[in-house]
């Protein structure tokens, strides 16, 4: 199918799949090509996390405090102002609900970075690759720009001083060299999410409903959809993965992720939309 059509004038590339959480019936467009993941590795996270909730492993209520240290800067306790001491389930909601990093760093750190990196192979997601959270990554690309630590990278990012060029030369925009997967993995994850264990699957579901930013690919959804979703990004790239639930009992795992060139990020966002409806009605024309 022709998904080119919506992204070529923007200047803009696309990867995407769709699958019928039903049957596993999918299609899409180099779907097979690896991308990074940003913020949508949360999801991940949150799978793991609620996982081990439920086998005891960690518990919920567990108080975590948050320093200087820990903050990365951002929404929730990422910019916090003061110290804070807050529940690990509380900082997992965080993490999904306002993408909060320093939420997600904090979480990984109670279940364990191993468990986060080891969870692609246990659930069958070949093409699927996770390094670690949000500070790994950030610490990577200090790394990358001979940058001393990530208050100095920090301070480098709000100065302006780097170009475009050389922040995309780094590790987090190499899906070789960062968290990655590729579109059909995300919509196999997706369906492993709503076919999972009810209390888990029913938590993970939830938070999805409540994300606060992104919902790029629903904007031009018809009302009677249900949207569940995660998104991500950096400059020169706008991802996300999203169930909707149709009131006619169908349910499709979408998965897009565009390569941006311009700051038409509007522009780019509707035409991720587009294609999301149009991988449904392909679909449907397939059955």
């Amino acid at each position: 199918m022709d998904l080119d059509q919506y992204f070529d004038p923007l200047g803009a590339k696309v990867s995407a799949h769709i699958r019928d959480l039903s049957d596993g019936r999918g299609l899409g467009v180099r779907e097979s090509d690896p991308v990074i993941l940003v913020s949508v590795v949360k999801l991940f996270i949150a799978w793991e996390f609620r996982c081990q909730v439920e086998a005891g492993l960690i518990d919920p209520a567990a108080p975590v405090r948050v320093t200087p240290a820990d903050r990365l800067g951002g929404t929730g306790v990422a910019g916090f102002r003061y110290d804070s001491q807050i529940s690990v389930w509380d900082l997992a909601s965080l993490m999904m609900e306002v993408s909060d990093n320093s939420a997600a760093d904090l979480v990984v750190k109670q279940m364990g970075a191993g468990a986060l990196r080891s969870l692609p192979a246990r659930l069958g997601l070949k093409d699927t690759r996770l390094l670690g959270s949000p500070r790994v990554i950030l610490e990577e690309v200090a790394r990358d720009l001979d940058i001393a630590d990530l208050e100095a990278l920090a301070h480098v990012l709000e100065s302006g001083a780097l170009t475009t060029e050389e922040l995309r030369a780094t590790s987090a925009w190499d899906p070789m060299r960062t968290n990655a997967s590729t579109p059909a993995d995300m919509t196999a994850f997706l369906r492993h999410i709503w076919d999972g264990p009810a209390p888990v699957a029913a938590d993970v579901r939830r938070w999805m409903g409540r994300q606060l930013t992104g919902g790029r690919l629903s904007r031009l959804a018809p009302s009677t959809v249900k949207p569940f979703g995660r998104s991500g990004s950096l400059p020169g790239w706008l991802n996300e993965v999203a169930v909707w639930e149709w009131p006619d009992g169908r349910r499709h795992a979408l998965a897009i992720f565009a390569q941006v060139t311009r700051r038409n990020f509007r522009e780019v966002e509707l035409a991720m939309s587009r294609a999301a409806l149009a991988l449904t009605e392909a679909l449907a024309e397939g059955q």
